[in-house]
């Protein structure tokens, strides 16, 4: 199986992006300025631009499952809450300038949100930074940022601090990658730390869930500077038999910056700067198929600039002849947005698929 992706369009801004999330009211892309846009799908334009919230880089930006919400944090430690209304424009409902100094348990909150992720149902955040202490915060709008509680945790050396979090799309687990290299997942129900995953040696910038009710549900993607994603079984890790990786994506030349599963989960992005050479700032996006025995990568895109996220279409996209929200499934895993340092915004087809 080979797979090629051709870039459809582009939107060309000056300020990096940090982050993506494509929902089906949009395309969003968090600058690092601080500015968050919307971006309409259809005929490629910036539809929104918000600047009046976050004043530096946006470094965590994660959507609830029905998608009416999203959560920012910026580099300041400030975090936002956001809600599209019925023209389908962002509206911040929600702020706090900062997290810390909240007493959670009988102890102050020492650290800013360096990184935070919304659950799924929308009613709180989680977040982390230095000495990596998870707390939960409420994100209902009338208490938005007071600390609920803080998660378990044990067998954190002196120096780790968090570098991402990400709760499963049904809410039930949450995982943390730290600049060790380890990953710690949390039981959200019974709120106890179920196990620790040390399969990297260098910091983990990314993880993510596959999709629920698809055929490759059950994955936890790692990503590592150590050049290696690790594909770890969710079910295992539920049942507290083991964290070990069931595959590993091999191969990268640089950090790997993000990798997210499109579709059914059987196609995995990842993507990476190259390193291999000084004077080289070429990244490259592989595609993987999880299908394929041996797991293979089917396609490579290879790009002159930094490229620091990527974000693949839902089942459900605004299209060319549905400028609103279409109720025509498009096929998800076949279209993706990849954005980084000079701030334009790509959208990449696979080959094969209907362009509209």
């Amino acid at each position: 199986m080979s797979l090629q992706y051709l870039e459809e369009w582009e939107v060309v801004h000056d300020e990096a992006v940090w982050q993506l999330a494509w929902t089906r009211h949009g395309v969003v892309a968090a600058r690092a300025s601080g500015e968050l846009d919307v971006i309409d799908v259809s005929d490629a334009q910036i539809r929104q631009k918000n600047h009046d919230v976050h004043d530096i880089g946006v470094v965590s930006l994660s959507c609830s499952a029905n998608e009416a919400l999203l959560l920012t944090n910026s580099m300041d430690g400030r975090v936002a809450l956001w809600q599209w209304d019925e023209r389908h424009t962002l509206q911040v409902i929600a702020q706090t300038p900062s997290v810390r100094g909240q007493v959670v348990d009988g102890e102050p909150v020492h650290a800013e949100a360096w990184t935070t992720t919304l659950h799924p149902d929308g009613a709180l955040f989680a977040a982390a930074g230095e000495g990596a202490s998870v707390v939960l915060y409420s994100a209902a709008p009338e208490s938005f940022g007071q600390a609920l509680e803080r998660l378990p945790m044990e067998g954190v050396d002196a120096g780790t601090y968090a570098l991402t979090l990400e709760f499963n799309r049904e809410g039930e687990l949450l995982a943390m990658g730290t600049n060790t290299g380890s990953v710690y997942v949390w039981d959200m129900t019974s709120r106890t730390l179920l196990l620790s995953i040390s399969e990297h040696a260098e910091p983990v910038r990314t993880l993510s869930f596959a999709a629920p009710h698809t055929s490759f549900a059950d994955h936890l993607f790692i990503g590592s500077d150590d050049r290696t994603t690790t594909v770890h079984d969710v079910q295992a890790i539920r049942r507290q038999f083991h964290g070990h990786a069931i595959t590993a994506l091999q191969g990268h030349k640089g950090w790997i910056l993000d990798v997210q599963a499109g579709g059914d989960g059987r196609i995995v992005a990842t993507w990476y700067v190259d390193d291999t050479h000084t004077s080289s700032s070429d990244a490259t996006v592989r595609l993987w198929d999880l299908g394929a025995s041996p797991v293979a990568c089917v396609s490579s895109i290879t790009l002159g600039r930094p490229v620091w996220c990527v974000a693949w279409c839902p089942k459900e996209a605004p299209t060319s002849q549905a400028p609103e929200i279409s109720t025509r499934l498009l096929a998800p895993g076949t279209r993706f947005v990849a954005s980084g340092d000079d701030g334009v915004v790509r959208l990449y087809r696979n080959a094969g698929a209907n362009s509209t």
